[in-house]
């Protein structure tokens, strides 16, 4: 009742009644004890002087007999107290022992005070008190003397104004409720009428405004009529663009996803899908966790809760490796996505940056060594021939060197750019007994592998495999070349080196086992042992030299990986073992 507008209006009617009423009561209530109990001072206050002029030269026992003969004043009680608060005498003792004492407030403000005047009301009698205690000063003493007086005048009257209040309480609140209800017909009825349309309105129906009502009403309507029109070529106006809007983000290159506070999908464009590969499905009203499966991502969920914006690069790797920069926002109420596939750019990126760093550090040992050389040349052309003979063979070595760089190089940027793609119809069956047969034979016959112990396990007589013939026996050519080298490096010209060849199979792979106990693999390279320009160091006397530049198993990782295969480092050192994983040849059916 109350939370409606006629419940208020009924009730703020009675109560604004009923509030004057009362505060009416109250102020002629108050105006007129104030004026009995001023009465009451002016007459106690007479009274008291006389007595005091009366009994201020006699001692107490003749102004005990003095008081007990005069009738000062019939309607009041007179009392005398010593200064300890001993009742001495009491006119009246017949009625109610005095509510004074001598631990009474106003008792000890009499002994400092020249005058004390009080009213109470006293519940027992019902009736108002007044009180007047004075101190006054004898021939022999000092007493208080205490004027009490009854208001019951006072009672009386504000008894029947209560009565005559109350009545009119009652009599003006009935007319309130006439009021309030004439009121409410007269407005709320009409407000009752537009609330109807509106709520049509909101419904999506057509309503029509009745003009009808008093004029502050009806221009109301008028005005609401002319709103709504405005309104609903507004919600046509708005939906068009909603639905260009929609269609524009749908077909965005980036993924768009508008999260609520909650963690639930509001929208997600169709980029999202092929960019996260998702399934195909709906999406909306799912949480976010529980629909997107990449653990990155979620923590950049987790971080809009203590940030308004974040930004992250996510690597996503799946059959091709690639590259998300995801930007996010809290909203006032959820959270923005926007998934961006950089792949193209950052792929690039990192190729020129690693070039750049890696080749110019390369390409400047045998730079150095071929300037060295001509230098010393020009200015020594005196150089007798053998001299001579051994710093031009210098730079024919470095200019093989280069060419030999230059040449990796080329060829690990094609395969990385994946411009080197090895097709079905490029591919041949491959046996890898006969290749790794092949492959010992010839580094056995290199002048550094000459002390080297060789060991060849293939209990196979075929293991056959897809692939292209050159770049397989490229890559397992590399990782022989590096046991053959890093265990030279060790040995020297002495027995002692060890390499072993060895194949094994399970239902899906063939693994070729390389390893070798030469220097091994430093401890501080063997997490990116695969890296371009990433190479195993050994001593010799005092100084510590790197063999190769680093280009070989690089090479042969993205070799092996193309042909869908593995390599690992399974053992750093003592002994190095490389395995190598191949598909096997599936069987046509």
């Amino acid at each position: 009742m109350m939370k409606s507008i006629k419940g208020q209006i009924v009730f703020f009617t009675v109560f604004l009644v009923l509030l004057t009423i009362c505060s009416s009561w109250y102020l002629s209530s108050k105006a007129f004890q104030n004026s009995l109990i001023n009465q009451a001072f002016e007459e106690q206050s007479l009274t008291l002087e006389n007595i005091e002029k009366a009994i201020a030269k006699l001692n107490r026992s003749e102004a005990i007999r003095f008081l007990a003969q005069k009738n000062f004043a019939h309607s009041d009680r007179i009392s005398l107290y010593d200064l300890t608060g001993k009742i001495i005498w009491d006119s009246k003792p017949e009625e109610a022992k005095i509510e004074y004492l001598s631990g009474s407030a106003d008792f000890q403000r009499a002994l400092k005070e020249p005058l004390v005047f009080d009213s109470i009301y006293n519940k027992a009698k019902r009736t108002y008190l007044t009180h007047m205690l004075k101190k006054i000063s004898l021939s022999d003493e000092e007493l208080i003397i205490v004027l009490s007086r009854s208001l019951n005048l006072l009672t009386s009257v504000k008894g029947g104004l209560n009565l005559y209040f109350f009545l009119l309480m009652l009599i003006l609140s009935f007319f309130a409720v006439l009021l309030s209800h004439f009121i409410i017909r007269k407005i709320l009825t009409p407000l009752e009428e537009l609330s109807g349309v509106a709520s049509k309105l909101a419904e999506g129906k057509e309503a029509r405004f009745s003009l009808i009502g008093p004029p502050e009403i009806s221009n109301l309507a008028r005005s609401l009529r002319e709103m709504a029109e405005n309104l609903q070529n507004t919600l046509k106006l708005l939906n068009q663009q909603r639905n260009n809007l929609k269609q524009l983000i749908d077909y965005l290159p980036a993924g768009v996803i508008l999260i609520d506070s909650e963690g639930k999908i509001l929208y997600l464009n169709k980029s999202t899908i092929d960019i996260l590969d998702m399934a195909q499905g709906d999406y909306i009203n799912k949480l976010f966790i529980g629909v997107i499966g990449l653990p990155k991502l979620i923590e950049l969920y987790d971080e809009l809760k203590e940030r308004s914006e974040a930004e992250s690069t996510i690597e996503v790797t799946n059959q091709n490796k690639r590259y998300l920069n995801c930007k996010a926002k809290r909203l006032e109420k959820g959270y923005l996505f926007l998934i961006t596939d950089i792949t193209d750019q950052k792929q690039m990126e990192i190729a020129r940056r690693n070039f750049i760093a890696d080749a110019s550090h390369e390409f400047q040992t045998p730079l150095t060594v071929i300037k060295a050389a001509t230098e010393i040349l020009a200015c020594n052309p005196d150089m007798e021939a053998s001299e001579r003979e051994k710093l031009l063979q210098k730079i024919t070595e470095q200019e093989d060197r280069l060419s030999r760089l230059v040449d990796d190089l080329l060829y690990l940027a094609k395969l990385e750019s994946q411009q080197m793609t090895i097709t079905k119809g490029e591919r041949e069956t491959v046996d890898i007994v006969s290749m790794l047969k092949d492959l010992a034979s010839e580094y056995k016959g290199y002048p550094q592998a000459r002390y080297i112990e060789w060991k060849v396990d293939l209990p196979f007589t075929r293991a056959p495999i897809e692939a292209s013939y050159d770049a397989i026996k490229k890559a397992l050519g590399n990782i022989i070349d590096n046991a053959v080298k890093y265990t030279q490096q060790k040995f020297k010209d002495q027995k002692g080196g060890l390499i072993c060849i060895s194949l094994d199979e399970n239902k899906n792979f063939w693994h070729v086992s390389i390893s070798d106990n030469g220097v091994g693999v430093p401890s501080n390279t063997t997490e990116d042992i695969f890296a371009r320009f990433k190479r195993g160091s050994f001593k010799t006397g005092y100084r510590e030299k790197s063999a190769g530049y680093g280009l070989g198993l690089a090479i042969a990782k993205n070799i092996i990986e193309g042909h869908g295969g593995i390599i690992e480092l399974k053992s750093p050192v003592n002994p190095t073992t490389f395995l190598v994983s191949l598909p096997k040849l599936r069987k046509k059916d």
